[in-house]
């Protein structure tokens, strides 16, 4: 599952304009967004064995136009306990996490450009 956010590229157009290092604010922005979307995952996360749990990993990633982030998990049965199967309910862990942190990346990334434009002019 992917957020995806439209508009970026002629918003950071104008904001370059400005001053300031906008990819550089972006990534600390999605980084703090992805970090707390990690724990908030973790936290979600029905537990047996704590397997799980413990294989929840986050990543960000930065090109010359792009900031990206993942959270993500590689355990073989991760799938069956967000989505469920015929014989067990679902325990949704990773979605709750993405939709209780929509908000987080916006804040965020307004405070760290909003520093990245003042340390430019200042």
């Amino acid at each position: 599952m992917a957020v995806v956010i439209k508009g970026l590229d002629s918003l950071m157009a104008k904001l370059d304009s400005m001053g300031g290092d906008v990819l550089n604010a972006l990534e600390k922005a999605v980084f703090t967004t992805s970090l707390k979307a990690q724990a908030d995952a973790r936290a979600n996360a029905p537990v047996d064995t704590g397997a799980l749990k413990s294989s929840i990993s986050m990543d960000v990633k930065k090109s010359s136009s792009k900031v990206e982030g993942s959270v993500y998990t590689n355990n073989p049965y991760s799938v069956y306990q967000e989505l469920g199967t015929i014989n067990m309910p679902a325990h949704p862990y990773m979605m709750p996490a993405i939709n209780a942190n929509r908000n987080t990346f916006e804040s965020t990334a307004r405070n760290e450009l909003q520093k990245a434009i003042r340390k430019k002019g200042g």
